[in-house]
């Protein structure tokens, strides 16, 4: 099954994320920043013959979730003002949960308020696996962080790892707690082996400037590992003959860029 994630940056992109549905063939879209008409997409795609459902928004307005499961299939899990757990049919696993996220922007916060955010989203996810009896769980979106940041990273924030084989292991003991982990393969995105650098694009004046960030990624828990192809994962430039970026590599469109994988 194949999940989109786009923060959008409010413009008017329907016919953009119309093809993009279509090309990906994307079961499960999250998008941040969304304010098109989502009515004019779900119609667009149904005359193509592809019948997708908006997902109600319940405590996160900050995200739209479209997929090609009925409303009814998808159960409501924990919430804040800046994520949301689903529990979501997959054709092979029964289901699983899915967080879509959308942290605040850099431009209001510190790594603090960062640190805190992962660990309540962290907390919120296990009371879903505990209620759920489901540790098959994906989060995707815009963390407003990059992979090394200490939100991301820490044992007691979100604890995604960049190597799969120390994911595996599950957790680790930090003073003599078992704290779970995540994988995070956005690592392996970033740099210059793999155009493009990043998922956004920020020059700016200070004394330390990384120009490219990695805010939009995906982390998976390691019982799901087994079933996330590694080479499906891909930050997204083009989209038929439009192309989602400038000359100069960075974005356009929205000043973020899309990324898609799959899980089976």
């Amino acid at each position: 099954m194949k999940y989109l994630f786009w923060n959008t940056q409010k413009a008017k992109i329907n016919s953009i994320l119309e093809d993009l549905i279509v090309d990906t063939g994307s079961s499960i879209v999250g998008l941040a920043e969304y304010t098109d008409d989502i009515n004019v997409l779900l119609h667009k795609l149904t005359l193509k013959g592809l019948r997708y459902y908006h997902i109600n928004k319940i405590g996160c307005e900050r995200i739209d979730i479209i997929a090609k499961f009925t409303p009814g299939l998808i159960e409501h899990l924990n919430e804040s003002s800046y994520y949301t757990i689903k529990k979501i049919p997959h054709e092979k696993l029964g289901f699983h949960l899915v967080a879509f996220v959308h942290l605040p922007s850099k431009k209001h916060e510190d790594d603090t308020d960062y640190l805190f955010y992962a660990h309540d989203l962290k907390k919120d996810i296990q009371e879903a696996e505990q209620v759920s009896n489901n540790s098959y769980t994906v989060i995707l979106g815009d963390f407003n962080m990059n992979p090394f940041e200490n939100g991301m990273i820490a044992a007691r924030g979100l604890h995604a790892m960049s190597s799969r084989r120390i994911a595996e292991i599950g957790s680790r003991r930090v003073k003599g707690e078992a704290l779970s982990m995540f994988y995070n393969p956005m690592w392996n995105m970033f740099g210059d082996k793999t155009e493009p650098p990043g998922t956004y694009y920020y020059n700016r004046s200070n004394q330390i400037n990384y120009y490219w960030h990695m805010f939009d990624q995906v982390i998976i828990r390691p019982t799901l590992l087994e079933h996330f192809e590694h080479d499906s994962l891909k930050i997204i430039t083009n989209v038929n003959s439009i192309s989602l970026v400038k000359k100069s590599g960075q974005p356009q469109q929205s000043d973020h860029l899309p990324i898609v994988f799959v899980i089976r």
